[in-house]
């Protein structure tokens, strides 16, 4: 419980420790977390969130490693971005852009759900830089055609609109926190839809255009055989937005992958599970050719 509580702390906060530093990319500006010292880890939110969506993962991770945690376009704490290239290309080369401005030339990369389509397109664009690649609540497919036209139809009201209505508010919730979540801890998805709530209007419009062409995005899975690093791939046990059976097949098609299932959890695993998800990323990211640290030196609390 106390866990839970600093972790909900956390988030009721503009980042997760306050002061976020900047770089400009395209020009715009970008703000990250950087956070720890050690082997590069490079972490991607999901769609709607921001980098405290990592909260309870930092807590261990920035023991051993030097966590660059940024927010994407509109969303936290990063300048708006309304118009323009938003696709999975652009957002793979604007992190390998902030990764070079830091003069980091190699690292793992985590990426949950939209932060892992970018992640992966970095792996296969820069396969020298990228160490290894963790998948969490990520399918690599695109979207069928039934869910791109939906997803379509509720971007342009809230574009319409200038933010999110409440029932579509509700409705993110249901899909993104599993039915346990929902009763044990209400309180993430409070905050959660607390968030969506304040959001500005320039953040809105920024966000569906974003999410416009990351919904309408091609498949990569004929291009799983670019990925050449280690890869772990990590699905929800509910996850509604990117199910366990389409995360399944994808470990089937990516050789070498491994592949672990989050009990109780939707699609917002990280927050809803961290304890299973922290080992989880303990153990792979200690067996990294390269990282340089005994697995023995992770706590897992």
């Amino acid at each position: 419980m106390i866990k839970l509580l600093s972790v909900l702390a956390l988030l009721t906060f503009p980042s997760i420790g306050g002061f976020m530093p900047s770089c400009t990319i395209n020009n715009r500006e970008l703000h990250y977390l950087d956070q720890g010292s050690g082997f590069p880890l490079l972490l991607g939110h999901s769609f709607l969130w921001d980098s405290r969506v990592w909260a309870p993962q930092l807590d261990l991770l920035s023991q051993h490693f030097r966590c660059i945690v940024p927010d994407l376009w509109s969303h936290g704490q990063s300048q708006t971005a309304s118009e323009g290239d938003l696709s999975i290309v652009h957002l793979a080369e604007v992190h390998h852009q902030l990764m070079q401005t830091l003069e980091i030339d190699r690292y793992s990369v985590l990426g949950m759900a939209t932060g892992g389509l970018w992640g992966a397109k970095l792996a296969m664009m820069y396969p020298d830089e990228v160490a290894s690649l963790t998948l969490i609540a990520c399918s690599l497919d695109s979207e069928t055609a039934e869910n791109r036209e939906d997803y379509l139809e509720l971007f342009n009201i809230v574009e319409q609109l200038g933010e999110l209505p409440t029932a579509v508010v509700d409705a993110v919730i249901r899909i993104f926190f599993s039915p346990v979540t929902q009763k044990v801890h209400p309180a993430l998805a409070e905050t959660f839809r607390f968030d969506l709530m304040c959001l500005s209007p320039e953040q809105v419009a920024g966000i569906t255009s974003m999410g416009k062409q990351i919904f309408t995005r091609p498949s990569m899975i004929n291009q799983l055989s670019d990925i050449r690093c280690p890869t772990l791939i990590l699905a929800g046990q509910n996850d509604i937005p990117n199910p366990l059976s389409e995360l399944q097949e994808m470990h089937h098609c990516l050789p070498g992958s491994q592949f672990a299932i989050i009990e109780n959890a939707g699609h917002m695993l990280t927050l809803e599970q961290p304890d299973q998800v922290n080992q989880l990323l303990g153990n792979f990211l200690a067996s990294i050719d390269g990282v340089q640290l005994d697995s023995n030196q992770l706590v897992f609390v």
